[in-house]
C-alpha cells in the first residue's frame, strides 16, 4: 500500500493567488522530527505553476544558516542569474512532507511569502483548483491516484444526468440485457425498459 498524503483548502470566495502554511528544514531525517522541532522555519509558500523549480528566499536560506550545494542557472523575467542550490525537507501545510528538494534561491520578494512551490513538487502528485459557487478549493495529493478528465467527467455528467427518453434510447444501442437498466430502476433491463 503506498503512503499517500494530501490538504485540501477553502475559500468563501475566489482566490486570486495559492498562499499555503509551509515548514522548511535542512535535510535532516523526518523520523522522530516533531512539529514543534526548533529546527522547523514556518513560513507561507506561494503556488506557481510558471516556475520550473522550487525556490526560498535569500533571507530565509541565510536565516536558517543553509550551505549551497550547487549553483543554478536561473532565468527569470529580469532575465538571467546564476544562484546558490540548498537541499531543505519541505512539510507543506503540516500534512505532506517532501524530503531532500533541491531548491534555488530567489531574491526576497515584495509578497508575503520566502517559499515558491515550482512544478518540480505540483507534477509529484495531483493539484486541483475548483470554483464552485464562487468558492475556491485547492487541494493536493501525493502521489498521483488517477487521472483526472474533466471531459470525460462531462460526458459522464451529461449521460447521467439527460432526460430518461434519452437514456433509455442511448441504452437500447449499448445496454447488454443483463446489464442494470439506464433508467435507474435497479432491474435488469432485459426485466425493463428492454422487454419494449
Amino acid at each position: 500500500m503506498k503512503n499517500f498524503s494530501a490538504f485540501t483548502l477553502r475559500s468563501n470566495g475566489r482566490i486570486r493567488e495559492i498562499h499555503t502554511d509551509v515548514q522548511i528544514s535542512e535535510a535532516i531525517s523526518i523520523a522522530g522530527l516533531a512539529n514543534n522541532d526548533s529546527r522547523l522555519i514556518s513560513s507561507k509558500a506561494l503556488w506557481d505553476t510558471g516556475a520550473t523549480n522550487s525556490s526560498i528566499t535569500a533571507s530565509l536560506a541565510k536565516k536558517m544558516g543553509l550551505k549551497p550545494v550547487s549553483f543554478a542557472k536561473v532565468h527569470h523575467a529580469q532575465g538571467v542569474n546564476v544562484v546558490p542550490v540548498y537541499l531543505v525537507n519541505l512539510y507543506l501545510n503540516k500534512q505532506v512532507a517532501i524530503e531532500a528538494m533541491k531548491v534555488s534561491e530567489i531574491a526576497d520578494t515584495v509578497g508575503k511569502f520566502d517559499v515558491l512551490i515550482g512544478m518540480d513538487i505540483i507534477t509529484l502528485g495531483d493539484f486541483a483548483v475548483t470554483n464552485v459557487d464562487g468558492k475556491t478549493c485547492v487541494s493536493f495529493r501525493i502521489p498521483s491516484i488517477e487521472t483526472i478528465d474533466y471531459i470525460q467527467e462531462i460526458k459522464e455528467y451529461k449521460a447521467k444526468n439527460a432526460p430518461l427518453e434519452e437514456r433509455l434510447k442511448a441504452g437500447k444501442k449499448i445496454v447488454a440485457r443483463n446489464a442494470t437498466c439506464p433508467c435507474g430502476s435497479g432491474k435488469k433491463y432485459k426485466h425493463c425498459h428492454g422487454q419494449e
